[in-house]
């Protein structure tokens, strides 16, 4: 049976540059099938139908339609054309199909501001922006189209039969761990010692995004023998609303599904709040320049305090073992002992306050060492074989 790519294109606006993406990806010896996602029609069919609504309905259709495909086997890849509707539509598709199924959107719209991360979402997809408008086959469109049939069939070629969810038989227990630029000495250490030890470490960055994506994959049966969340700093970025929030059920997946936690808290002291953003008393605050986008701030004692009241809320509530382990010096790179973003006093309100509201079954154990060093990463990886004993 020949691998199927599905091609996901509004018809009524982009038939024929669909069909030469048809031509030229059967042309590389897969076979396709075009899902039109065209709502004109139904609007017409049903006056009464809010465009939206109308949305909705072709792309759960579309969505039952890939989702019967990919069990029955037959489907290996998919890829979209589309300006931001088209794009919007066709990722939700994608979406609902598991890691590891290539999916590619091809879209005049990718590099609009503040679409690209509605279209991925937590999901494996990857965008091309086409500069042009996929209408007209122009020479340059045809470039286009012909390299988005490459790259598709190129990803369906190079792809191997793996599951975020089932580790393959021969390789080792799964731990989910959570990184950070600015805890990277000890995110490093941690994970080349236990692939050491013949550990897989799946690696998620905690930018708000990546440790949201863990949380979703936890919770749909993720298979990880432990969570070891060195940055969990998405849960005050959530409350404060900046920019590396995370979601609301952040750092309750592992503990509803009982899987053993070790925490520490990599930049839980910083946040990164958009400059239009911020509140009259930023400027006076302690601030680092990480780069040119990011900026982080530290937290007031006031929202350190109802940090860990809301990460106490949620590890109270969990059903395995939950072992935090804090350090005593700087809580990353850029507030290290050394450095004028150290702030021992604020830290320590937090350390407080979570110790006052924990569950007392909860072990916390204090280093005396900053986080972002190897000294503290064998202080990480005492705590996760002990949870895991």
């Amino acid at each position: 049976m020949k691998k199927t790519i599905a091609i996901i294109a509004m018809l009524d606006e982009k038939k024929e540059e669909a069909e030469f993406l048809r031509e030229e990806i059967e042309s590389l010896g897969y076979q396709s099938e075009i899902l039109d996602i065209r709502i004109r029609d139904k609007l017409k069919e049903s006056p009464t139908l809010t465009r939206q609504e109308a949305i909705n309905n072709t792309v759960n259709e579309k969505i039952q339609r890939v989702r019967d495909l990919h069990s029955s086997g037959r489907l290996s890849g998919i890829v979209g054309i589309g300006g931001v509707t088209g794009t919007l539509m066709g990722t939700s598709i994608m979406r609902s199909l598991p890691f590891g199924v290539p999916k590619l959107a091809v879209s005049s719209a990718a590099a609009v501001r503040a679409f690209s991360s509605r279209y991925i979402g937590t999901a494996d997809i990857n965008l091309m922006h086409s500069v042009v408008e996929i209408t007209g086959l122009s020479d340059v469109l045809r470039n286009v189209l012909s390299r988005a049939a490459g790259g598709i069939c190129g990803m369906v070629e190079g792809a191997t039969d793996v599951s975020i969810f089932t580790p393959a038989k021969d390789a080792g227990p799964r731990v989910s761990l959570t990184q950070f630029n600015m805890c990277e000495i000890c995110s490093t250490t941690v994970r080349k010692q236990l692939e050491k030890e013949g550990f897989q470490v799946i690696c998620f960055h905690a930018v708000g995004i990546g440790d949201r994506a863990m949380e979703e994959i936890i919770e749909s049966g993720g298979s990880f023998k432990a969570v070891i969340d060195l940055a969990p700093g998405g849960v005050g970025e959530q409350l404060l609303g900046s920019d590396r929030a995370a979601g609301p059920t952040r750092l309750e997946a592992a503990g509803k599904a009982g899987i053993p936690q070790i925490v520490s808290l990599a930049c839980v002291n910083l946040m990164s709040p958009r400059k239009s953003k911020y509140k009259p008393d930023y400027y006076a605050r302690k601030k680092h320049d990480y780069d040119a986008s990011r900026t982080f701030v530290r937290l007031s004692e006031e929202e350190m305090v109802s940090v860990a009241d809301a990460m106490a809320q949620k590890l109270n509530k969990a059903r395995g073992p939950v072992k935090i382990v804090i350090p005593l010096g700087g809580w990353s790179s850029i507030d290290a002992r050394d450095t004028d973003m150290f702030d021992s006093d604020i830290d320590r309100a937090f350390v407080n306050e979570i110790k006052k509201q924990l569950n007392p079954a909860i072990e916390v154990t204090e280093v005396d060492a900053d986080l972002d060093t190897e000294e503290f990463a064998q202080a990480i990886l005492k705590a996760f074989h002990s949870a895991i004993s």
